[in-house]
């Protein structure tokens, strides 16, 4: 069978472990879990024989994704999402220095006099840096917390900004959290968090791994599905859905 002029793009992931070939269908992606000793000649054959179901599966996802609101600049009285809970943006504007503080069910964001960029940018860029700061502290403990629980330890744990993903673990015990999640419930936190180290022992999804994260989320499964159709998580924040 000759290939398709052009295969659909997909990422690869190899496992020792693996002895099928599995395809992932999502609105905007493709990943293909193969094992080791599968050519990537093979791998490519079997995208190709599949390419219309992946297309047609592609358009049945993207239409089933609600639609999305823009997001919405922020300023006074914005809506934001703080570890599940919704707390009201108050800007208070010719302030001697810039400091984000929390009050209440307020988030109060004190803007310098000396800041020369567009107010909306300005606000943007120092709650956006307040966000990552606290989550990098609030994942730290919560990841001292659950070590001692599972006894598994990282050799790192760190923040980033990812686009499809909100936990990452490396082979080399690096552990990443998308700095969005600390606008999801505590709950939701935690069970990512157990989810990567769970990761440290079994580099898969297999039985044995869920295995490892019941036994110590025994509720993932309501977690992952939160996540899976959860809308708020965005910066720039958007409209929020409704309680």
């Amino acid at each position: 069978m000759s290939l398709p002029t052009r295969l659909p793009d997909y990422t690869l992931r190899r496992s020792a472990r693996r002895r099928t070939i599995e395809i992932q269908v999502r609105p905007d992606s493709v990943r293909v879990l193969a094992p080791t000793r599968v050519s990537r000649a093979s791998i490519d054959r079997m995208v190709a024989e599949k390419t219309e179901w992946i297309n047609t599966r592609q358009q049945a996802l993207r239409q089933r994704v609600p639609m999305m609101s823009a997001p919405v600049p922020l300023d006074q009285g914005s809506d934001l999402l703080w570890l599940g809970e919704r707390l009201s943006l108050e800007v208070i504007a010719n302030q001697p220095t810039t400091h984000v503080s929390r009050c209440g069910d307020r988030l109060q964001l004190a803007l310098s006099s000396r800041i020369r960029k567009a107010r909306a940018d300005a606000i943007s860029e120092q709650l956006e840096g307040w966000y990552r700061a606290q989550a990098f502290d609030y994942f730290q403990a919560r990841v001292r917390f659950w070590c001692v629980h599972t006894r598994l330890s990282p050799s790192e744990v760190r923040v980033r900004s990812y686009r499809r993903k909100w936990g990452c673990c490396t082979s080399r015990g690096v552990v990443s959290f998308n700095w969005l999640l600390i606008m999801a419930p505590v709950h939701i936190i935690d069970y990512v968090i157990v989810h990567e180290l769970s990761h440290l022992l079994h580099m898969n999804h297999s039985a044995a791994f869920w295995s490892t994260v019941a036994k110590y989320y025994p509720d993932y499964r309501e977690a992952k599905a939160w996540l899976n159709n959860q809308r708020d998580l965005h910066w720039p924040p958007r409209q929020l859905s409704g309680e």
